[in-house]
């Protein structure tokens, strides 16, 4: 299989250049392009990437008048599914692709920030997203909103904060995931010294000193994407 053409659409004007995605591309091969959409840069035609990945943000997905280049992205993700595109949602992204779909965005219950279990569901069990991944393991989350199943779409994992953590399509090379595989052990250190005044420790919420020695016992974060963004490859790419 000749080389795959990856593109992100990031939505915090942070440097997300070394992060577990970039990591996997570059031990492939694989060329990368990212366009930040929230600092209003060109979305590119997608004619000029193969898969898609709609990365993480501090917005809210029905924040259009607030942040206007949304209803442009939205429009892009659908060309993308029209046009067959493999798409890969993380957080804020697995929301507005999960929109996109056909599902809902909501306010979850629950903030989700820190280090929290996610359990498989019988089809994620059976599911090849989840291949070489235990039936329930440990991620980093970081999110206050969620979304409704989108139709044709199966769920595959499940915290006790929220129902859905992992969906895929059934008939589209479509995935999306609610918690942060991309994240880097260094990514979640630096956030929980600047950013941790919003991590006010809660039912689901760790807070920076339980976050900060709770990374600790994680040597690396790169296994989890790896697996993910390897059996994606697999099915909808080839070996």
């Amino acid at each position: 299989m000749g080389s795959v053409r990856l593109h992100l659409l990031e939505h915090d004007p942070l440097d997300f250049t070394k992060t577990n995605v970039t990591r996997w591309a570059e031990n492939k091969g694989y060329e990368v392009k990212q366009t930040y959409v929230c600092d209003m840069q060109e979305l590119p035609s997608v004619s000029d990437f193969d898969w898609l990945m709609v990365m993480g943000g501090s917005q809210h997905a029905w924040e259009e008048k607030i942040h206007p280049w949304l209803f442009g992205e939205k429009l892009f993700i659908a060309d993308a599914l029209e046009k067959g595109k493999i798409i890969l949602g993380i957080c804020f992204g697995a929301q507005l692709l999960a929109e996109v779909l056909g599902g809902r965005v909501f306010p979850n219950p629950y903030r989700e920030i820190g280090w929290y279990e996610v359990s498989q569901t019988a089809e994620g069990k059976k599911s090849f997203l989840f291949r070489n991944i235990p039936e329930t393991f440990f991620t980093f989350h970081w999110h206050s909103d969620h979304f409704s199943l989108p139709p044709g779409c199966v769920r595959l994992a499940y915290s006790q904060a929220t129902p859905n953590q992992a969906f895929m399509c059934t008939h589209q090379p479509i995935a999306g995931v609610q918690f942060h595989p991309e994240y880097t052990i260094e990514m979640i250190k630096h956030f929980s010294r600047e950013y941790s005044d919003d991590w006010a420790p809660d039912l689901f919420v760790s807070g920076k000193e339980r976050v900060l020695a709770e990374t600790e016992k994680f040597p690396d974060t790169y296994w989890l994407m790896e697996a993910l963004l390897t059996n994606m490859h697999e099915a909808y790419v080839g070996v």
